[in-house]
């Protein structure tokens, strides 16, 4: 530790809050990561517990720690922002914080459109879909579930190289299916056993849940998606006028 007992005019409190803000600017501690404890880090800067509780409750209200109780104080996880007042998909978006975003594919196969798809894609019902279902990151946190249903009749030469190299939509685009508009329905849900293994949560976490249908410009739709997003990370802005 740097001897912050020979710097005069600054309370300790200060230099131990921008020394842990330093630490986890460096990744000593990473994101999600649970801090020492109170005693542990009062021993450490060889100050007393209350210092150290003043210093972690300054960085618990600029929201780059918080607190669980009877657990202790965990770094925080920026959130995702997403703005809702333009249609993006999620690498259009920057993350919170500047976070980086990747996919991970969970499945890919074509099967048979149950009624509810088939309504959305304007397509028959038992006629041909491919799911894609990834799930996606930001910062290596798992943070989205996305289970994406396309018709097979419009993008039958989909494969899974494709999907390496660019998103769907850019795959839409060079097919001649420039994506235009959709529509979406939000709701607040409780992650399944399921979805919370994939994100590594606990089952009832609070999930932003999204069905979200995309249209290209001459009104076709592209995609179906089943959409489950963490509610500790993920939020959205939203423009209202009057």
């Amino acid at each position: 530790m740097a001897n912050y007992t020979r710097l005069e005019g600054i309370p300790m409190y200060v230099w131990i809050r921008e020394d842990l803000r330093r630490e986890i600017r460096d990744g000593i501690y990473k994101r999600g990561e649970k801090l020492p404890s109170e005693q542990e880090l009062a021993i450490k800067y060889r100050v007393s517990r209350m210092t150290v509780r003043q210093s972690i409750a300054e960085l618990i209200d600029e929201g780059l720690l918080f607190r669980r109780h009877g657990v202790g104080t965990f770094v925080a996880i920026p959130h995702l922002e997403r703005d809702h007042t333009r249609l993006t998909n999620f690498f259009d978006a920057e993350g919170g914080e500047g976070s980086a975003t990747r996919a991970s594919l969970l499945a890919m196969k074509v099967l048979p459109a149950g009624q509810k798809i088939a309504r959305a894609l304007d397509i028959a019902k038992g006629d041909s879909v491919i799911e894609v279902k990834t799930l996606r990151y930001a910062d290596d946190v798992p943070i989205t579930v996305h289970d994406a249903y396309i018709p097979h009749k419009l993008f039958s030469n989909l494969q899974k190289e494709h999907l390496e190299t660019q998103n769907l939509w850019s795959f839409f685009e060079r097919n001649g299916f420039r994506v235009k508009r959709a529509i979406q329905k939000i709701e607040a849900r409780q992650a399944t056993k399921d979805i919370a293994n994939m994100m590594k949560i606990k089952e009832g976490s609070p999930i932003l849940y999204k069905e979200r249908t995309v249209y290209s410009e001459n009104g076709t739709p592209v995609e179906f998606t089943y959409c489950y997003n963490r509610g500790d990370i993920y939020s959205l802005t939203v423009a209202l006028e009057r």
